[in-house]
């Protein structure tokens, strides 16, 4: 067993998505920002790659591999809502106005680590392969369908260890009671036959939760099985 590339060189082959129209126009200063903020996590997930694929190079020299129990070909997880109003860190990003611009963040992680017994990592199992990801929203205040986005592409060959797709929500006016809303994120080869799927029980909760009435501040977390919620209000 062996790591086939680093991360680093894996995400240089990124393939082209082909995404429906954005439904909500974002200015170019708010675009300008989120990028920073999307490059620098982009790096930030390759590094976290870089010290798993080191991790089990050593685990494989010892030989102890601990692959056969836990290895994922892949998986997805979610971050956000973000707003980008002044400087970082950008709050607020869990209570949305109406109308205004609010990112999701949604990532397909490919192993590139050869899987139990030497056999081919994620990245070469998936290359070359259809794909649709999704981002599915809830209206938990009508119980209701919420704002959905639907990508679709072809996986390059090896596949990219980290796909990041980004969506602007919309933010309709919710009338006089705020509307709250839940956000999954789901991936899935669309070939034939093939036994790969998966959906976010990892998100990223980038938000600051101030202490009230005795209980303390709760900084930006990682959340288990609990996807993301937001409320969107007339201001």
């Amino acid at each position: 067993m062996m790591v086939t590339k680093t991360a680093e060189a894996m995400a240089t082959a990124q393939e082209e998505v082909v995404v429906q129209a954005p439904e909500i126009e974002v200015s170019e200063d708010i675009q300008a920002k989120a990028q920073v903020f999307i490059d620098a996590y982009r790096k930030r997930l390759l590094k976290a790659t870089e010290a798993y694929s080191h991790r089990m190079e050593a685990e494989i020299e010892a030989g102890e591999p601990q692959l056969a129990a836990g290895y994922q070909y892949w998986n997805c997880l979610t971050v956000g809502p973000i707003q980008f109003f002044g400087n970082p860190p950008y709050r607020p990003s869990k209570i949305i106005a109406a109308g205004e611009a609010s990112l999701m963040l949604g990532v397909i992680w490919i192993n590139p680590v050869n899987g139990p017994g030497g056999s081919l990592p994620g990245t070469i199992v998936l290359g070359g392969r259809p794909f649709r990801a999704r981002f599915e929203g809830v209206d938990l205040t009508n119980v209701a369908n919420g704002p959905d986005m639907t990508f679709a592409g072809v996986l390059a060959s090896p596949a990219p260890v980290v796909t990041l797709l980004t969506y602007w929500m919309p933010t309709p006016d919710p009338g006089i009671n705020p509307r709250l809303y839940e956000m999954n994120f789901t991936a899935d080869v669309t070939l034939p036959g093939q036994p790969f799927a998966a959906f976010s029980t990892w998100h990223f909760d980038p938000d600051l939760e101030p202490g009230f009435l005795g209980l303390g501040p709760v900084g930006p977390h990682w959340q288990f099985e609990r996807p993301a919620r937001f409320l969107i209000y007339r201001k």
